[in-house]
């Protein structure tokens, strides 16, 4: 019988948005280092910090340091493979770390943050032998642009399911979102809601050290609104994984 850790992580790093359009290259996000350590920001504990939008978020915060950075940011494929036949796991399906959280109110700079992940996640499951399976985060402020869905078709043997952050503008029962549940239930993938945190001004009311509040609260309030507005009853064949 396989062994498969439906809730692997892979760390974002600088190669991560090497993927973006050149008319994009701007949108990337920067690394920011504090030389004074008393200049980090409340709460902070990170050596180094993503600059995206004017916003700063912790670049190797929540982060098992026991584990080689090569084999957390994908960068030596072969090393995470053989790691994982260390632990015995025979297949992992990967979701992002930096992604948990809303990073942009900007559309166009969130998709093309989005397209430029899965780009990049589409290329791990090709060096990985079919072990690196992923779940692809769709642009949910454009899903009525349908060469976005196009770039989904494309993709659709690599992926395991689509990935939603909770939080307003995420994953809900609003129409604008009926084109994605469309597509999942024509590719038999589930929408998977992993804890997490999609909208910014909840982020920070809560503080960035409240994690039950900030990651843990949206996805069980998504949950009861699916039973209450009778979602999965319009979608019959679409299933949902809350991780």
């Amino acid at each position: 019988m396989a062994v498969i850790d439906a809730d692997a992580h892979v760390v974002e790093w600088e190669r991560t948005w090497e993927y973006m359009d050149e008319s994009e290259m701007a949108f990337r996000p920067r690394v920011m280092v504090f030389k004074d350590a008393a200049q980090k920001p409340s709460g902070q504990r990170a050596s180094e910090y993503w600059m995206i939008g004017g916003r700063v978020f912790a670049k190797d915060r929540n982060i098992g340091f026991d584990i080689p950075k090569e084999k957390r940011e994908a960068a030596d494929i072969e090393a995470r493979l053989a790691h994982m036949d260390e632990l015995g796991v025979d297949v992992q399906v990967l979701y992002p770390s930096l992604f948990l959280r809303m990073m942009t109110a900007l559309p166009h700079v969130d998709a093309a943050l989005c397209k430029s992940y899965n780009r990049w996640l589409a290329d791990i499951w090709q060096a990985g032998k079919g072990r690196l399976r992923w779940v692809v985060i769709p642009p949910l402020h454009y899903m009525d642009k349908g060469h976005r869905r196009v770039e989904l078709r494309q993709t659709e043997r690599r992926l395991r399911c689509f990935y939603t952050r909770s939080g307003r503008g995420q994953a809900s029962h609003r129409p604008l979102f009926f084109p994605l549940y469309e597509e999942a239930s024509r590719l038999g993938m589930p929408i998977c809601v992993h804890a997490s945190q999609g909208n910014l001004e909840m982020f920070d009311i809560f503080g960035r050290g409240a994690s039950l509040a900030q990651f843990k609260f949206g996805p069980i309030n998504l949950f009861a609104s699916l039973i209450g507005t009778r979602l999965p009853q319009k979608f019959p064949d679409l299933r949902w994984a809350f991780v």
